[in-house]
């Protein structure tokens, strides 16, 4: 009667460590993300640049993320705009619901926007490179291409940047609004 007690108790162990292993590994715990990015500033610029995030979760739908990113307008020969370079650092808290081989996900970040000489922003071309307080709203879809890769299919933000008007050094905002998408490497 005890080796029946003992077998049933070893038995409910490996069913109860089997699905927790298995509730491990259908977890993802952080993810990487590269690839293209297109910024609209509210100076009426299309730039084009890269983006990249890291994200690191504390279960299966938060966690924290940080972004950085790089865009960058060339000298138009048609408009004579100056050459110029906008890069942010940001990080924040990020929610994600995993349904099937579709992950969406939100996020919220704060940070820093190094603005290039040159690159027109709202209240006219920067006189001299400048960091400025970055806010950054917003979220996208994920789709998964195997267990461990998935494709960005879109990210879309808000991002308000704190810009000094190079002719009257007030503070300004200025609304920008980025698209990104590329590969996703995922670590279970």
């Amino acid at each position: 009667m005890n080796w029946k007690r003992n077998l049933m108790f070893a038995v409910g162990l490996m069913v109860i460590l089997a699905g927790t292993a298995l509730a491990q590994n259908d977890t993802v715990k952080a993810e990487v993300f590269g690839g293209f990015s297109y910024l609209r500033t509210a100076g009426s610029n299309n730039t084009g640049g890269w983006n990249g995030q890291a994200a690191l979760y504390a279960n299966k739908w938060i966690g924290g993320v940080a972004d950085i990113a790089g865009h960058y307008l060339s000298k138009d020969s048609g408009t004579g705009r100056p050459a110029g370079a906008i890069y942010t650092i940001l990080a924040g808290p990020q929610i994600v619901k995993r349904a099937g081989r579709l992950s969406g996900f939100g996020h919220f970040m704060i940070g820093v926007a190094h603005v290039g000489q040159g690159l027109p922003m709202k209240g006219g071309t920067t006189l001299s490179g400048s960091n400025n307080l970055t806010i950054l709203a917003g979220g996208g879809v994920d789709v998964n291409v195997s267990n461990k890769v998935a494709v960005r299919v879109i990210q879309a933000d808000w991002e308000r940047i704190r810009t000094k008007d190079p002719i009257t050094f007030n503070l300004e905002g200025s609304n920008n609004f980025r698209l990104s998408m590329g590969i996703v490497f995922k670590v279970k």
